[in-house]
């Protein structure tokens, strides 16, 4: 898939952030996109930077954080 100028701008940010801590950062992270009351997938991305423990580790406790939210809908 293309990317559309709108995800050029989250990964110009998410590369200056990287920039800023001299790449001593991890992250993981999804961007998806859907339309309709199928929720159709009109564009997702996902991507993570980082040793593959950390990833792991910050993978694990999103989850927890997940099982406990309360809310269908989270936006934290």
């Amino acid at each position: 898939m293309k990317n559309t100028k709108e995800f050029e701008n989250v990964l110009e940010a998410i590369h200056k952030w990287v920039e800023k801590h001299k790449g001593n950062v991890q992250f993981t992270g999804s961007f998806l996109a859907f339309k309709g009351k199928d929720c159709k997938v009109v564009d997702d991305r996902m991507f993570a930077f980082g040793f593959k423990d950390m990833i792991r580790d910050d993978l694990k406790n999103l989850d927890e954080m997940i099982e406990k939210e309360k809310e269908e809908f989270i936006n934290w």
